[in-house]
């Protein structure tokens, strides 16, 4: 049986691109991570509970993150997380 340069190719891609993917989503499980401890800080220091953060999703989370690192106040910025939360 011969195997082509591109059938080798092909099961390279194969065996070497799935462990990829598992480094790339085990990253971002990782960054993920980080991003809900940094706002269980921010939550604490605003006195919004952290439980919340638990069931919001990604997008959700990225939001709050541009709420807490904008130049409004933390009234404003309470006011604006909570709306974001109860969209949930």
């Amino acid at each position: 049986m011969k195997f082509s340069f591109t059938t080798a190719a092909t099961i390279a891609a194969l065996t070497f691109g799935g462990a990829a993917i598992a480094q790339s989503t085990s990253e971002m499980g990782q960054g993920y991570d980080m991003l809900q401890t940094a706002l269980a800080t921010d939550f604490e220091q605003m006195g919004i509970p952290t439980d919340t953060l638990d069931n919001l999703t990604l997008g959700q989370i990225a939001a709050i993150k541009a709420v807490v690192e904008s130049e409004d106040g933390d009234s404003q910025k309470r006011g604006q997380i909570e709306a974001i939360i109860a969209n949930n």
